[in-house]
């Protein structure tokens, strides 16, 4: 999981790098638009590395084990 945790902790960086750029540019500029559009891919990839960790840890937990 620790790879996992890695790759979605760069995926959260690049969201916070490319929401900046978005921010500094205008919106009469075309890439404003691409630039919003990746940030939010990556935001939503950083959370589905977070749903199948939260996921697993819920079918491994041992409230989950049936007698």
């Amino acid at each position: 999981m620790i790879g996992r945790h890695e790759h979605a902790k760069d995926e959260l960086q690049k969201f916070k790098t490319l929401l900046n750029e978005f921010g500094n540019t205008p919106v009469s500029d075309d890439r404003s638009k691409m630039l919003l559009h990746d940030a939010l891919l990556k935001l939503g990839s950083a959370l589905e590395i977070a749903l199948m960790d939260i996921r697993n840890l819920n079918e491994e937990s041992p409230a989950n084990n049936k007698p």
